[in-house]
């Protein structure tokens, strides 16, 4: 699928008569929904809509100081472009280690020639990935996100963006665009091309097109078509197993609350057990959800003879059922939060739902959590102070501190909703900051930081393995090192939270 009346650069335009400009508007040739704004810090970035930008605009507007802009990408493209952001752990000035590793993954699917420059006057890095081809724009950003992933180097806004994006699905009879970026080396913007020891050479243009034109001339080409060609068949693959997975979550609600009570001090989890699977898979709301939380549980096993809170079930039900709504969302409908969303075209059961990946694995975190505290409680194993409490979920559940604080409404003694007669006011459900005083007197080893490990293979990955020793040209590119490349390729599910990216990353939408 293509935009409504989309053509990219054609012949026949009006090119710019400056030889640079010409270069500038072959390589940057998708003008539909171009972005300008402001030379600032804050550049308020617009989209222009309405009709492209025509190329000796771009070049104009290039040249000017007092503007920015920037351009999208269409179903095909020359390049990619990596941003890493100032504040970024894989900025140079953060983690010397961090780029490197980076470049080692690329090298995997081919990429073994690049461009640093820094973006803006901010000190962030775009890292641009010249080829001599067009690639399908849509296959080379998941090799890319793939390839990155595999790795474990975290793809996410402040941390590492990936231009083209793997942008979500359109609906028949819409199109949507891929994710704009500035264009480089424009006056007064602070975008400067950067040598092997990250220092500024300038700002030429020319300068920019030559090295271009070396380090789109040195890449492998073979190995990049065919990560292409896997990651296409690993996401066909990854939105398979999501919906396997979700299935999988509704089952075991489902088994939990036809067990019911099999003992004192469940009603909790058991309400709010309930009050998950209402919002989610029978997307009730309001009223309507509360009292399906309160038929439910009366009608469940085990109600009259181990539930203590007879008198107060109608309350503790409406509690529950406000709490889980902002908590949780109708699997299909439009998300809630601004993370871990389910997204999807409306019907739980279709199978063109798109689900996020992201909220599988966080469903899954938070169900064996809840499946390691309840065991433990009903086993009276459940440590009360909070450090050897967290010692024994981390291994119970398979999980690590983070996680365990991301949802401690589960586990944590001081954001559960008290299991007593007194009625109080329920906490409410969701948190996504950590709360660290609990364990300052003795706190858990955090788990070892990404940029504190080795280059290793990841199984059902596509990953690399070997010893890298790096020699910078110029470019910045990588040119010398004892490189055994393994190309592998697969699937790994990872517990944490750690992409923010467009739902159904499966589907090309170019197709």
């Amino acid at each position: 699928m293509t935009a409504p009346f989309a053509v990219e650069a054609q012949h026949s335009q009006l090119l710019p008569s400056n030889p640079l400009g010409q270069r500038l508007c072959e390589i940057f040739s998708y003008r539909w929904h171009t972005i300008s704004g402001t030379n600032a810090s804050d550049p308020r970035w617009k989209t222009r809509t309405k009709y492209p930008l025509r190329p000796r605009v771009l070049w104009q507007r290039w040249n000017d100081p007092n503007v920015l802009v920037g351009v999208r990408f269409g179903s095909t493209t020359t390049y990619a472009l990596i941003d890493i952001d100032c504040t970024s752990t894989y900025h140079p000035a953060t983690n010397p280690a961090g780029l490197p590793l980076i470049l080692a993954a690329l090298e995997t699917i081919g990429i073994v020639r690049h461009l640093l420059l820094t973006s803006s006057s901010s000190g962030g890095l775009h890292l641009y990935l010249p080829l001599p081809h067009a690639v399908p724009s849509f296959g080379l950003a998941q090799a890319l996100k793939q390839c990155l992933a595999a790795q474990e180097i975290e793809i996410a806004a402040g941390q590492v963006e990936l231009f083209p994006n793997t942008k979500s699905y359109a609906i028949p009879g819409t199109y949507t665009e891929y994710n704009a970026h500035r264009l480089p080396l424009q006056p007064d913007s602070g975008s400067h091309l950067l040598d092997a020891d990250h220092n500024s050479i300038g700002n030429d243009l020319g300068q920019f097109f030559r090295y271009w034109d070396t380090a789109a001339a040195g890449q492998d080409l073979e190995t990049l078509h065919e990560a292409i060609a896997v990651a296409r068949r690993n996401s066909s693959k990854r939105k398979r197993h999501r919906i396997a997975v979700v299935d999988e979550w509704r089952s075991d609600l489902q088994t939990e609350i036809n067990d019911g009570w099999t003992g004192h001090g469940q009603t909790n989890h058991l309400l709010k057990t309930i009050a998950c699977y209402g919002v989610v898979f029978e997307r009730l709301t309001g009223e309507a959800l509360a009292e399906f939380v309160q038929s439910t549980a009366i009608n469940a096993p085990g109600y009259e003879t181990y539930c203590r809170h007879q008198h107060e079930i109608g309350q503790r039900s409406r509690l529950w059922a406000r709490s889980a709504e902002k908590y949780w969302w109708a699997l299909g409908s439009e998300p809630q939060r601004s993370s871990n969303p389910f997204r999807g075209d409306g019907s739980d059961d279709s199978p063109n739902s798109r689900i996020n990946q992201n909220q599988v694995r966080a469903t899954e975190a938070q169900r064996r959590i809840q499946e390691a505290y309840m065991r433990l409680e009903s086993n009276g194993q459940l440590p009360s102070d909070i450090t050897s409490r967290i010692r024994l979920l981390i291994q119970e559940a398979r999980t690590s501190v983070q996680t365990l604080y991301r949802y401690r409404e589960i586990w944590h003694p001081e954001h559960q909703p008290p299991d007593s007669s007194t009625g109080s006011v329920i906490a409410a459900a969701a948190g996504d900051s950590s709360d660290t005083t609990a364990v300052k007197s003795n706190p858990v080893k955090p788990p070892e930081t990404r940029q504190s490990r080795k280059l290793h293979t990841l199984g059902n990955n596509m990953k690399c393995r070997g010893i890298f020793g790096f020699s910078f040209a110029s470019n910045g590119s990588v040119s010398e090192g004892a490189i055994e490349v393994v190309l592998e390729f697969g699937l790994k599910d990872r517990e944490e939270n750690q992409f923010n990216e467009d739902p159904l990353e499966n589907l090309d939408p170019d197709d």
